[in-house]
């Protein structure tokens, strides 16, 4: 019986853990199995032919928010052209509604290892919904998941496993009804990425829940991680910096430059909108820790905000933004409340009033407390925040601007709509000029020498060698230094202070440092 195992990502150069993992369980079976991957941006049509012409008895899908549409597409195509087909869904997106498809022979809800090889030895001759039971899978009995595609993996982002179930009960996570946690021995973990390392892998994200919700087992791991400094390799971990243990504050704290990378899920500042949703943060503790760890200037950290959630109106989101934004974490995602199917949030959708799309990805639409017109404000500012703050280009100078522009939400807000409305893409050297003329018309008091300045530093600061743009370029050029009309300093990987005196700098872009590869830059007396 030949069967395909499929996952299809949401980037080409992800790596679907998902069916790497169910592969590894269940390989030993007598089935001739291959494992497909292909990209949400690839046409339907050639997933179909190439699906379709691999003669398979069974398709098997891992399913998730962002895959389900194109999923159910090609399950109903392969059913109407090959009858005898079986058709398999698993993954987080799957739940008991799915049995109203009359082209899905089978369903798994829940973890898949288990009820996938008992489907398997079942030879498919069983109900339609397969029950996970009270059965939960031992992580350390697994077989290394990527072992048979180690020549694929070069330059890849990678998603690695070292636990499952979250001691957390977010209302509006999938994790949040699952907390069995369960951990991977760290040896088998240390293990297992030397070998990922080694075949030159490009980052490692680990899918855990809350990485820190073990206090040994994650400084564990942490420590055994500091060897990959200089290897090419990082590590991205989703932690609750508040609750932390302070020695693996400490040890993150003095990694080597750029291993390591924190997405911290802060969500809201509202501490109403806390209690709703099941969060216990303490922000001033997130604040301390995350100043701290960005001092020297070798990690990246992502912060999240949600826009949607219960008690939260635009006022109060307002205030979470610009409490977050202050944070001057390298990237602020900006999302949406998701209604996910098989969460809290979705059992309180009527009680908190929130309307919401009824596909993938399950967005928010309203609630009692924001309304459609608030969150296409909010939407705004996702696209101001993301088209220009999260890109490397221009941090030095939002680093400036952070502390000149009085209401950050406002000033996000307008960038967005005006690129909202916009029709043309912009290549680099016009977003440069786009923001230069923004930041000038937004404040009028900012004085024009310093914005044209700062500029000009983070275009040598991100583009190697590039001739700067014509609005940007000096008066008088000079092959051993530049001069620009401010003294500046750096703490960690950003500007600490800035003096509005002309001064000479020296550009060396074969000894660089900090987290975007930054040219050093030296005063010339």
């Amino acid at each position: 019986m030949k069967i395909a195992i499929v996952g299809i990502n949401s980037k080409y150069i992800h790596k679907n853990l998902a069916i790497y993992s169910l592969y590894s369980y269940v390989k030993n079976l007598d089935y001739d199995f291959d494992l497909l991957e292909f990209s949400i941006n690839e046409s339907i049509d050639i997933i179909f032919h190439k699906l379709h012409r691999g003669n398979y008895d069974a398709v098997c899908f891992a399913t998730y928010v962002w895959n389900k549409e194109i999923i159910l597409r090609l399950s109903e195509n392969l059913k109407t052209v090959t009858e005898k087909i079986k058709i398999v869904l698993g993954g987080p997106e799957i739940n008991s509604k799915y049995l109203d498809y009359d082209f899905i022979d089978h369903l798994i809800i829940g973890e898949g290892e288990i009820a996938f090889k008992k489907l398997l030895e079942m030879n498919f001759l069983c109900k339609k919904l397969i029950p996970r039971g009270k059965e939960y899978f031992n992580l350390d009995e697994q077989t290394f998941v990527y072992e048979e595609i180690l020549d694929e993996l070069k330059n890849k982002i990678i998603y690695y496993e070292g636990s499952r179930g979250c001691p957390f009960h977010c209302s509006y996570c999938l994790s949040g009804s699952d907390n069995n946690l369960r951990l991977k021995s760290v040896k088998k973990i240390l293990d297992e990425i030397s070998i990922l390392v080694a075949a030159g892998v490009k980052q490692i994200k680990f899918v855990d829940r809350t990485f820190n919700s073990s206090v040994e087992w994650s400084k564990s791991i942490v420590t055994g991680l500091l060897k990959y400094g200089k290897q090419g390799c990082n590590f991205h971990f989703e932690v609750s910096i508040d609750k932390m243990n302070d020695s693996l504050v400490e040890i993150i704290h003095n990694s080597p430059n750029n291993l390591f990378q924190l997405e911290i899920g802060i969500q809201t500042t509202n501490s109403e909108t806390l209690k709703a949703i099941n969060r216990n943060n303490d922000f001033t503790k997130i604040k301390e820790r995350v100043n701290y760890l960005l001092s020297k200037g070798n990690l990246h950290i992502h912060t999240d905000l949600i826009a949607g959630l219960p008690y939260e109106n635009l006022k109060s989101f307002k205030k979470s933004f610009n409490d977050i934004y202050l944070l001057k974490a390298q990237m602020l995602q900006v999302g949406f409340l998701k209604v996910i199917p098989n969460t809290k949030m979705l059992d309180d959708a009527e009680k908190y009033g929130i309307k919401f799309r009824n596909y993938p990805p399950y967005e928010i639409l309203e609630n009692e407390w924001l309304k459609c017109k608030d969150l296409l404000e909010i939407k705004y500012v996702e696209e101001g925040i993301d088209k220009f703050y999260n890109k490397k280009h221009f941090r030095q100078t939002f680093m400036y601007l952070i502390n000149i522009i009085n209401d950050n939400f406002k000033f996000y807000r307008n960038l967005g709509e005006l690129l909202f409305n916009m029709e043309n893409l912009m290549s680099l050297n016009d977003k440069f000029e786009f923001l230069y003329n923004y930041i000038l018309s937004y404040d009028p008091k900012i004085e024009e020498s310093i914005v044209r300045a700062l500029l000009q530093l983070d275009w040598l600061l991100t583009n190697r060698n590039k001739r700067l743009p014509y609005f940007l370029r000096f008066k008088k050029g000079h092959k051993e230094y530049i001069s620009l009309p401010i003294e500046i300093k750096f703490s960690g990987h950003d500007i600490s202070e800035l003096k509005v005196k002309t001064t000479k700098y020296k550009v060396d872009y074969e000894n660089v440092w900090g987290l975007y590869d930054y040219p050093t830059i030296s005063i010339i007396k």
